[in-house]
């Protein structure tokens, strides 16, 4: 296994996010590169994220580079934006805008200075296809969190649906993240099983998170390790712990080459706290 030494790369959007909660409504910087990126920063890995984002709004990146987060960013003629409608345990989400695809020369840029590539797209045409099948020849370990593959947007509205994108996404990968559904949702979209799956895009470890029910690793040899959900005292808001979830297991298994079922009560443990509103909060992340 690669030790991450130089450190990480993290490509994707970096998003204003709307929060619509029950009793409030608030703006903040979002997408995975914010909160994976913080997340590897404040685990002593150097980050450097890749986004695309509209001139007006590169002020928001100072907020990463407080974390000291080394962005490369491009201008586009929008920043991507979110609504995420949360009742309960149950988030809706509309996508209001886009930025341009990512494309292989913006990541190419940063390849020399990582050890590691964490693919965030938030939606299936985040990161250019054409870019993806470049990184099958970086030599690096690419990490993949397939959520934006397994969705569509239709009428500014996000859906549940398995993208043709996400085969592209899958063959460079060596580690996957998924939630429950969008597991199921690529399995059969596929008509494998996830062993089949792994063999196929010879995929290292597949990471299947399940909210309040914990999840599961499984090894490309079919072992499967479960792991419990830590409690969550008051829950704030989920936006993001996703990603904080995959970042802590990332930094757990490529740096400091703890076990799996190990990895994953520690990256269970931060991922409660990010619900909580005490890991990344909004403080550091609110915009006006």
């Amino acid at each position: 296994m690669k030790i991450l030494k130089k450190g990480i790369g993290v490509v994707g959007s970096t998003t204003i996010d709307k929060i619509v909660a029950e009793d409030q409504s608030y703006l903040k910087l979002g997408g995975v590169t914010t909160y994976a990126g913080i997340t590897y920063r404040r685990h002593g890995i150097p980050a450097l994220i890749v986004s695309n984002l509209a001139e007006r709004d590169f002020k928001f990146i100072e907020k990463l580079k407080a974390e000291k987060i080394e962005v490369f960013n491009a201008a586009s003629d929008q920043t991507t934006q979110f609504v995420n409608y949360i009742r309960g345990d149950r988030r809706n989400q509309e996508l209001l805008q886009q930025a341009y695809p990512i494309d292989a020369a913006q990541i190419h840029s940063m390849i020399h200075r990582i050890d590691g590539l964490h693919l965030g797209p938030l939606h299936p045409l985040d990161i250019d296809p054409a870019a993806l099948s470049l990184l099958r020849e970086a030599n690096l370990p690419i990490f993949l969190d397939v959520q934006g593959y397994t969705r569509k947007v239709q009428n500014k509205k996000v859906y549940p649906s398995v993208s043709g994108h996400l085969t592209a996404g899958l063959l460079p990968a060596q580690i996957i993240k998924a939630n429950g559904a969008e597991q199921q949702a690529i399995l059969n979209f596929y008509q494998m099983s996830l062993t089949e799956l792994m063999t196929r895009f010879k995929i290292e470890e597949s990471v299947v998170t399940l909210g309040e029910n914990g999840g599961f690793v499984q090894t490309r040899n079919g072992k499967t390790f479960k792991y419990a959900a830590q409690p969550v005292n008051s829950p704030i808001d989920s936006t993001g712990a996703g990603d904080v979830f995959f970042a802590a297991y990332i930094v757990s298994r490529f740096s400091s080459q703890i076990p799996i079922p190990d990895a994953c009560r520690s990256a269970a443990r931060i991922a409660a706290r990010q619900v909580e509103g005490k890991y990344i909060t909004l403080n550091q992340l609110g915009l006006r």
